[in-house]
């Protein structure tokens, strides 16, 4: 099996001499956001995310009714 460069090299060798110049603007700007991707500090985020827990939970809350749930649906065949 290949290296990801080594498919690249493969592909691009086979590509003709147009289809290389209509493809190199694309492939300078892969490479050029792919360094601003790596050059870009990585910060530290909190976890959970100061969002998490924001919301009301929707009734019914199932954890309180298992009970009554299972009494319910025990022994009911499948559909």
């Amino acid at each position: 099996m290949s290296t990801p460069r080594e498919e690249l090299h493969a592909l691009i060798d086979e590509l003709s001499d147009k289809a290389a110049a209509d493809l190199l603007p694309e492939l300078r700007l892969l490479k050029m956001r792919a360094e601003a991707r790596a050059r870009r500090p990585r910060e530290a985020r909190p976890w959970p995310p100061s969002w998490f827990g924001s919301i009301d939970g929707t009734p019914p809350d199932f954890t309180q009714h298992i009970d009554e749930i299972l009494h319910a649906e025990f022994g009911r065949h499948p559909k």
